[in-house]
């Protein structure tokens, strides 16, 4: 009988990570004079680099993954440092548990400082928290493990292009063209889609493919979006999971309106939620603390107008982190002086937030956006 070579775990876990990251438009790589085999840089499709520790693990034991977990926080940090990278942290293992993800990401939460990781196993449990890339799924052991697709279709994953591009396919549905910052034109190729959105023809392929696999693409001489019901429902699923945000209040007691405007001006952020649904026309539902959009959380933090705000203190800004920061800032529209998010972007950061969020959300659905996201085309 013959033997099945063996493979050693960091070998299967770099080809785990391959896949994960290579299907979503980033490029993984190993650095030239890297200190350790553990070391891997990624880089997304906006050229932001990051130096992930990886670590493999044979057994999910919660207590020894998550002190390996720290110890690889420690190592990305200084390593990321080196080379001005960001840091992040990569980790692979036979068996992940529900309570060893939830561990993780319990330590994360208290212990780090926002640094991006990823849990994979070979029993199909994905845990990812990048930036335009967020995955959480734990399928049955009995759906199989994580492995190339040779013969599997493609999987929809909301990554940050493919929020992009599924924006571009709708863009000539939405009734007016001040709402979306894209071109009310039809694609029939994934040459076409590509160009338009700004990525290479294969990641535009790999759209349409789990789009048409899943049902939601049809492409006789156009690509149309179909039962798109469903397609929004999954997309809103996407935003559940609250971002990264902090409260904050302007040093100054001048009126906060006019030093939002002041600082948007110094500083990159775009307006979002329902601040960003008045400013497009469609600010019927009111919910509260202006809130904008910024592409590093901890260096807004800092930002010389804003302090934290104290807890019970009304806040007059809420600074958010972009989760997904090529759909959000590509699509944006600049409105009375401030960059403030597209009708469809609005429509799903609002879908999921607690203060009358589902409210706005339902009145763009059956208003502005009923021929974009409803099944009637």
């Amino acid at each position: 009988m013959d033997t099945i070579p063996y493979t050693p775990p960091e070998n299967r876990a770099l080809s785990a990570f391959r896949e994960l990251f290579g299907s979503s438009d980033w490029e993984i790589s190993l650095p030239e004079g890297a200190d350790s085999a553990e070391d891997v840089v990624l880089v997304d499709g906006d050229d932001h680099r990051y130096h992930a520790v990886l670590k493999s693990f044979n057994e999910g034991r919660p207590d020894r993954v998550t002190a390996l977990f720290a110890q690889a926080l420690l190592e990305a940090r200084g390593r990321a440092k080196k080379a001005n990278f960001r840091p992040a942290v990569l980790i692979w293992v036979t068996t992940a548990s529900r309570s060893l993800v939830e561990r993780l990401i319990e330590f994360h939460r208290e212990y780090g400082d926002r640094e991006p990781f990823a849990v994979l196993s070979t029993d199909g449990t994905q845990y990812v928290e990048f930036p335009g890339l967020r995955l959480s799924e734990r399928p049955d052991h009995s759906a199989g493990s994580h492995r190339g697709g040779h013969g599997a279709p493609p999987r929809l994953v909301f990554t940050d292009s493919f929020q992009w591009m599924i924006k571009l396919l709708l863009a000539a549905d939405i009734q007016r063209e001040d709402l979306l910052a894209a071109e009310s034109v039809r694609y029939s190729t994934a040459t076409e889609l590509a160009r338009a959105a700004g990525v290479s023809t294969m990641t535009a392929t790999r759209l349409i493919n789990a789009l048409k696999a899943e049902g939601f693409l049809e492409s006789s001489h156009f690509l149309t979006l179909v039962r798109r019901r469903q397609l929004a429902e999954r997309w809103k699923a996407e935003y559940r999971q609250p971002p990264l945000a902090v409260a904050t209040k302007f040093v100054s007691p001048a009126p906060p309106d006019e030093q939002l405007r002041k600082l948007l001006k110094k500083h990159a952020g775009v307006m979002g939620l329902f601040d960003a649904a008045k400013a497009l026309g469609y600010g019927h539902v009111k919910g509260g603390t202006p809130t904008i959009w910024v592409p590093n959380l901890k260096e807004a933090e800092s930002w010389r107008p804003l302090r934290p705000a104290k807890e019970g203190e009304r806040p007059d800004l809420i600074l958010q982190q972009l989760s997904f920061p090529q759909s959000v800032q590509k699509g944006a529209i600049f409105r009375d002086g401030l960059w403030v998010t597209d009708i469809i972007q609005t429509w799903l950061d609002v879908s999921a937030h607690p203060a009358r969020g589902a409210e706005l959300a339902f009145e763009l659905e059956r208003g502005v956006l009923a021929s974009v996201i409803g099944d009637k085309v």
